[in-house]
């Protein structure tokens, strides 16, 4: 059964938020996808056994691999939840629904895919694997593959503090606008009369 508020949409009300909620899709689409290619070219650089440091024929590297990855990832949910939460101080009404954290988080989701699958394609296009290989760790991947949540995890924890401590404080302009309770003429303090004069 609808509810009375998707009752009283209009057909050109309902094309108007679908067209919104269809562009908050792609937008964060879009920002995350870049910001994990960056993350995986990121990752092949920073990681040991990648470009940088460390030759890729000690097996126990893919620890710290791994690690870089997941550092990468806490970084690129904070970020995505700032700017998320910055475009919320501008335009307050995207609160009204829950498709930009949705999308926030699929998005987050998809964005540390790529950065894995990137970081993977560079390790393969640059690094001379030996024939015989001894240790499957040794060719630059990921071991662990709950590394990849880590981003929209990042991205909801952030979130979820901030608009936890929202309520729990608000800003000082609502608190200042709050209104005062009333004084009774009980609770005026009395002056004598001898006081006036």
């Amino acid at each position: 059964m609808m509810n009375d508020s998707m009752a009283r949409l209009t057909p050109a009300t309902r094309s108007r938020k679908t067209s919104r909620t269809a562009a908050i899709w792609q937008r964060w689409m879009r920002v995350s996808l870049a910001l994990g290619a960056v993350m995986g070219a990121a990752w092949f650089v920073l990681a040991p056994g990648g470009a940088i440091y460390g030759d890729g024929k000690d097996y126990a590297t893919w620890f710290p691999r791994d690690l870089a990855l997941a550092a990468l990832m806490l970084v690129a949910g904070v970020l995505s939840a700032v700017l998320l939460l910055r475009q919320g101080r501008k335009t307050p009404h995207i609160w009204g629904s829950a498709a930009p954290t949705l999308a926030l988080l699929v998005a987050g989701l998809a964005g540390s895919v790529l950065a894995w699958r990137v970081g993977v394609f560079a390790g393969d296009l640059f690094q001379t694997v030996p024939d015989n290989l001894p240790s499957p760790s040794m060719i630059f991947s990921l071991r662990s593959p709950a590394v990849l949540l880590l981003w929209p995890l990042a991205s909801a924890a952030v979130l979820f503090v901030v608009h936890f401590a929202h309520y729990l404080l608000p800003p000082a302009k609502e608190r200042s606008e709050a209104p005062s309770p009333e004084v009774t003429a009980a609770q005026q303090p009395q002056v004598s009369e001898a006081a006036v004069q």
